[in-house]
């Protein structure tokens, strides 16, 4: 029996890729197909909650917006690929618009592990 996203979610290894400071109200995050565009599907957990999924990666940018108000201290956003699709691993290229910054992540899943980005606030 094929396991559920959040099962996925729950058995896979994550590992942290980048931290990511957050200012300002919102984060924008891009996601494109990192290589050639070959069905990579994701899924989008924030704190452990699911909050996307069936993203398809593609050549053009799948886009979300976070309210930094709606983010604790030190967020994770987890990517957990639903498929690898026809050239494994499944690839994202991750793009933050924080204020006036702009920060890049590559993400990789794999059936073992999924990839991680802390959201940090900065401390006053």
């Amino acid at each position: 029996m094929p396991q559920t996203i959040e099962q996925k979610f729950t058995a896979r290894k994550k590992f942290l890729v980048t931290e990511i400071p957050l200012t300002g109200d919102s984060v924008e995050l891009r996601f494109y197909d990192n290589a050639e565009i070959d069905g990579d599907s994701i899924s989008l957990f924030l704190n452990d909650q699911l909050i996307y999924r069936n993203i398809r990666l593609t050549g053009n940018a799948y886009t979300i917006r976070l309210g930094t108000n709606t983010l604790t201290d030190n967020s994770e956003l987890v990517m957990v690929a639903e498929n690898l699709g026809s050239i494994p691993p499944n690839t994202s290229l991750m793009i933050a618009i924080v204020g006036d910054k702009r920060y890049e992540a590559r993400l990789e899943s794999t059936e073992g592990s999924s990839a991680m980005v802390r959201f940090r606030k900065p401390t006053e």
